[in-house]
């Protein structure tokens, strides 16, 4: 069975535009240890309901020593957080941390500042355009600028959990029950593009997972277009 869509999407720190664009992408830090985290998970469920944003749940594992590990926590979704740290020349990570088209910050829990970024990025003229064509346990995926002077950038297959709900028995948030919205399991990099040229990428994937599409400009740049595979 084969399975082809075509979407265009946003970076708004080249091109301002009026048109509406699809597909801004949310990214929380966030952690089962830390009790100021669940307002913001549930911030990131009502956001996952809407058209155009697509969410990305990191765990961070720093907060696991505090009496409860969370089952989704890695160190790798630690370090893509001191990525964006670093970027912006923080001075310390912190949780709940949203990350809005990879372009702004702001804790997590604040809806309201999330929401106002979320429509500023959707407000933008679409640079890029995705076309994924999947057979199989094999997806095509395609890259092409609709607009010139877009930055080399890095193509990641995210794997995601698109629902989860855990019951945490220790720590600060013991006694809760949390449910959970695209989960980051992995990231996987599959390949680099020009910015320019029009790029072509066969990869595997389990069609028993959920997966997006993640294009981002290098050394932790603006999200220059996301899309689900499946």
């Amino acid at each position: 069975m084969r399975f082809t869509k075509i979407l265009s999407v946003v970076l708004s720190f080249w091109l301002p535009s009026t048109l509406l664009a699809q597909n801004v992408v949310v990214e929380l830090f966030t952690s089962q240890g830390c009790s100021s985290c669940p307002p913001a998970d549930d911030v990131l469920r009502e956001l996952a309901l809407e058209d155009g944003v697509i969410v990305l749940g990191w765990h961070v594992d720093y907060w696991d020593y505090l009496g409860w590990k969370d089952e989704f926590s890695s160190s790798e979704n630690t370090k893509r957080q001191i990525g964006y740290r670093d970027r912006w020349g923080l001075r310390s990570l912190y949780t709940p941390q949203a990350v809005i088209h990879g372009e702004a910050q702001i804790v997590g829990s604040n809806e309201g500042k999330i929401r106002m970024y979320v429509d500023q990025f959707q407000n933008e003229k679409p640079v890029l355009e995705i076309s994924v064509d999947t057979s199989g346990n094999n997806a095509d995926i395609r890259v092409s600028a609709l607009t010139t002077r877009l930055p080399a950038a890095d193509i990641f297959l995210v794997r995601i959990i698109p629902e989860a709900t855990t019951k945490i028995q220790r720590g600060e948030n013991a006694g809760r029950t949390i449910r959970y919205v695209n989960v980051v399991e992995n990231m996987t990099w599959i390949a680099n593009w020009n910015g320019q040229s029009d790029v072509n990428v066969s990869t595997p994937f389990s069609g028993d997972s959920k997966y997006v599409v993640l294009v981002q400009a290098k050394n932790f740049g603006p999200v220059l277009g996301a899309e689900y595979l499946n």
